[in-house]
């Protein structure tokens, strides 16, 4: 049994049910035990993501066992209160120092001492070494120095990820350029793709139509994740116009400091469903008629790897998607559009063309291949050799 404290960049309840969640909760049915460290809140986030934060306050201090995991072996941690600005180099100091002691009494209180501390955070360089554990990991799944953060400096962002990458024993990154660019700081750096529980996704069984999706008229061109700057709204409502018997269908939470949906919603065939359970996506998606991931083009989703990508694909569904670097790995299986004439046509051969049985079962397979048991054995695999002959 390997003990992992997992730092996460999102809260294990978040509506996105995402690749720390999976990975950390299947190393615990493997045996594993794990402290899963919800996101540090400070009071900047009342402003920016409310609901989260109220319940984040009201849980501070306290752990809660995960009931999908046997024997405790997953324990959540929602931790208490930073300060603002994460990634300014003064503030970041002082959180690392608080968080630190805050992990510490928490683990003396468990009494565990951790392996592995694995983080999902760019800027938790000074932590490494300060919990008592015998190797770090990074796992890097997203371009951290593509964002501008404010009241902060520009480049601090990199210098804090480069001295993570150099302290680190082992850097795990979600795409291959991001995986080159940390290679230069730490050369045991490996490749980890995004995933998908293939179960969960399962085109043989019966999906229910979701209510929000009642009524609306097929064909149905849907998007299901988060609304925000990653997503291309001109592209999207150039569509909308040349299509207009197709039915624009975008599912999910909506980030509306970062995206301005007034030119979507001024279109009579563009929809909008709330966000929904994990649980309900499968629900949702097998009711498109198109799958699309129309994200901009730029530096930040360059280094984008979404996981919808195999979600669309286990559902053995079309996709049409714009051209992020990632998906070129799945380019003989979907529609990749570099224009938004080359978008509208592929979403029209897509619905006229959905696939033949082989080609059905080609995108299965590929969900398969990209599987989170999959990637949990790669992990389990790296972890052993790191922990190999250490202490």
């Amino acid at each position: 049994m390997t003990t992992f404290v997992f730092l996460s960049t999102t809260d294990w309840g978040a509506p996105q049910f995402g690749s720390r969640q999976q990975i950390a909760l299947r190393l615990a049915r493997r045996g594993h035990r794990l402290l899963f460290v919800d996101v540090p809140r400070a009071l900047h986030s009342l402003i920016s993501d409310p609901a989260a934060t109220r319940l984040a306050l009201q849980r501070m201090g306290t752990l809660r066992p995960i009931p999908e995991a046997p024997g405790d072996r997953l324990l959540v941690y929602t931790p208490r209160p930073v300060l603002p600005i994460y990634y300014h180099p003064w503030t970041n100091a002082v959180n690392q120092r608080l968080l630190g002691r805050d992990l510490r009494r928490t683990l003396a209180r468990l009494g565990w001492r951790p392996d592995i501390l694995w983080s999902y955070w760019a800027n938790s360089a000074p932590l490494v070494g300060r919990l008592g554990e015998r190797a770090a990991v990074y796992h890097c799944i997203d371009d951290f120095t593509a964002v501008d953060y404010p009241l902060t400096p520009r480049g601090s962002i990199a210098r804090m990820e480069a001295e993570l990458c150099r302290r680190a024993d082992l850097v795990l990154a979600r795409t291959a350029e991001l995986a080159g660019d940390k290679r230069r700081y730490n050369p045991n750096t490996r490749c980890l793709p995004g995933g998908v529980d293939v179960d969960q996704f399962d085109p043989a069984r019966p999906w229910p139509e979701p209510a929000p999706l009642a009524g609306i008229p097929h064909p149905r061109a849907g998007f299901l994740g988060t609304l925000d700057d990653r997503v291309d709204v001109p592209l999207l409502a150039a569509a909308a116009d040349a299509l207009p018997a197709v039915q624009f269908v975008l599912a999910g939470p909506v980030k509306r400091h970062l995206i301005d949906l007034a030119p979507l919603q001024a279109r009579p065939n563009v929809h909008f469903a709330p966000a929904c359970s994990y649980d309900a996506v499968p629900g949702h998606l097998a009711h498109f008629d198109v799958c699309l991931i129309p994200y901009r083009v730029n530096r930040y989703t360059q280094g984008l790897s979404p996981l919808k990508l195999y979600e669309y694909l286990a559902l053995e569904k079309p996709v049409v998607a714009t051209g992020l670097p990632y998906l070129q790995r799945e380019a003989q299986l979907i529609r990749i559009a570099h224009t938004p004439a080359e978008f509208n046509a592929a979403i029209q051969t897509a619905l006229a063309q959905p696939g033949t049985p082989a080609q059905r079962q080609a995108r299965r397979a590929a969900a398969a291949a990209a599987s989170w048991d999959a990637q949990v054995e790669t992990i389990e695999a790296e972890v052993a050799k790191l922990l190999e002959g250490r202490p």
